[in-house]
C-alpha cells in the first residue's frame, strides 16, 4: 500500500512540473490561445489515438479480452451513474438551469484524457492501458451522446460520422482490438512509430492543463462554496463507491486499480467546452473543471492510499 501511494505521489511531482511549466509558458506568454488550440488538436486527434492503440498492442489472451470489454461496460455504468449523482445535487441545492447540465455532465465524466491516462500510465505502466483504451473509449461515445444531450441547447440527434470526427480514439481504439483479438501488427518501424508519437501524450497533456489554469480566474473560483458539493461527488464518492463494489466482483487488482483511479480524474475539459457550445453557465463551469483539478492533487494520492 505504501508503495502505491508512493507511486502516485512520485508521479504527480513530475506531472505537476509540467503542469506548472504550462502555467508558466502561458503567464508569459510564451505560448498563447492559438497555440494551446493546436496543441489540443495534435493532443485529442493525433497523440491519444497512438496511446490507444498501444495500448492494445498485447499478446492475445481471453481473459485480458474479457477484461477489457467488462472495463468498457463497467466504466460506462459509473459514468451515467455519475451524472444522476451530480443533477441530484444540483436539484438538492436549487440550482438554476445552465449550471445543472455542468454540474451533472461534469460528475459524470472525468478527466479521463488529458489527465487520466498520464497518470495510469506514469502509475502504472503500460500493461495498464487497454484498461484506459477501453473505459477512454466508453468515455469518448457517451459523452459526445449522452453527455452533449444533458446541455439543453444541444442537438437532439446522434451522428456517427460526426461522433467519429470528433472523438479518433474510437476508430483506432477498435481497430486495435481487432489488432489484438487476431495477433495482427504494424511493420516494426511503423509500431515504432506510432509508440513515438504516444509518448507525447503525457508531457503535453499536463502542459495544456497548465496553460489552462493560468488564464483562469483562481482566487474567484476557490471561494466559491457553491462548487464543494459537485466537487466531493467527482473526486470522493464516485471513486470510492467504485472502489467498495469492484472490490467484490474483480478478481484482478490491477483493473481494479485503473478503474478506481480514473473514476477519481477532476471534470473533463469538454464540461466547459459544451457548455459554451450550447448554452450552458460557461462561468459555473469553468469553476466546477478548476477546483477540482487543483484538490485532485489531495485526493488522489489519497484514494491510493485505500487501494
Amino acid at each position: 500500500m505504501d508503495g502505491l501511494f508512493l507511486a502516485f505521489s512520485n508521479s504527480l511531482t513530475a506531472l505537476a512540473l509540467c503542469i506548472i511549466m504550462g502555467f508558466i509558458c502561458r503567464r508569459w506568454q510564451l505560448i498563447n490561445d492559438a497555440h494551446m488550440s493546436g496543441l489540443a488538436v495534435i493532443l485529442v486527434r493525433v497523440a491519444i489515438p497512438c496511446t490507444m492503440f498501444i495500448a492494445m498492442m498485447q499478446p492475445f489472451s481471453t481473459t485480458l479480452m474479457l477484461e477489457s470489454l467488462a472495463t468498457f461496460v463497467i466504466t460506462g455504468v459509473i459514468y451515467i451513474a455519475g451524472g444522476y449523482l451530480g443533477l441530484l445535487a444540483a436539484k438538492i441545492m436549487k440550482m438554476p438551469v445552465g449550471v445543472k447540465e455542468c454540474w451533472q455532465f461534469g460528475c459524470a465524466f472525468g478527466n479521463v484524457g488529458f489527465m487520466g491516462i498520464p497518470i495510469v500510465m506514469a502509475v502504472f505502466g503500460s500493461e495498464s492501458m487497454v484498461y484506459v483504451a477501453m473505459a477512454a473509449a466508453s468515455f469518448s461515445i457517451l459523452s459526445f451522446t449522452v453527455g452533449v444531450r444533458m446541455f439543453e441547447g444541444a442537438p437532439r440527434e446522434i451522428r456517427i460520422i460526426r461522433l467519429m470526427r470528433n472523438s479518433p480514439a474510437i476508430p483506432v481504439t477498435i481497430i486495435g482490438f481487432v489488432m489484438f483479438l487476431t495477433g495482427w501488427r504494424l511493420p516494426g518501424p511503423l509500431e515504432n512509430g506510432v509508440a513515438l508519437v504516444h509518448g507525447m501524450t503525457t508531457p503535453l497533456s499536463m502542459i495544456l492543463i497548465g496553460g489552462i489554469l493560468a488564464r483562469q480566474k483562481l482566487k474567484d473560483s476557490l471561494t466559491d462554496v457553491r462548487v464543494l458539493p459537485p466537487t466531493v461527488i467527482r473526486l470522493i464518492v464516485i471513486p470510492l463507491a467504485a472502489m467498495f463494489i469492484l472490490r467484490l466482483f474483480v478478481p484482478n487488482p490491477l483493473m481494479v486499480s485503473v478503474i478506481v483511479t480514473l473514476m477519481a480524474m477532476p471534470p473533463a475539459a469538454t464540461t466547459a467546452i459544451f457548455a459554451e457550445q450550447y448554452g450552458g453557465d460557461q462561468v459555473a463551469a469553468a469553476k466546477f473543471v478548476i477546483v477540482p483539478t487543483i484538490l485532485c492533487a489531495i485526493t488522489v494520492p489519497l484514494i491510493a492510499l485505500l487501494l
